[in-house]
């Protein structure tokens, strides 16, 4: 019985951080699309990138303000 315990820990070990590092992935990963958009916005404002380029990547209709959407994806 005892010569079975140190493997099973070190398994359970190795399946806990397996699950940590993905339950990490899946919460940062918002938090890097929002970096995204606003780096789109500050590239789009400093005239590094053209209209439909930023329309297309943030997915928006063309007919709307893109200095007015980039202004509230900057504030938040």
């Amino acid at each position: 019985m005892r010569s079975n315990f140190r493997p099973n820990i070190r398994l359970a070990t190795n399946i806990l951080l397996v699950i940590g590092t993905f339950a990490i992935a899946l919460k940062i990963t918002p938090i890097a699309e929002v970096y995204q958009k606003k780096n789109l916005c500050i590239k789009y404002l400093k005239h590094q990138i053209d209209r439909d380029k930023l329309i297309k990547r943030l997915k928006i209709v063309k007919q709307a303000n893109p200095s007015s959407i980039c202004d509230t994806i900057l504030k938040s």
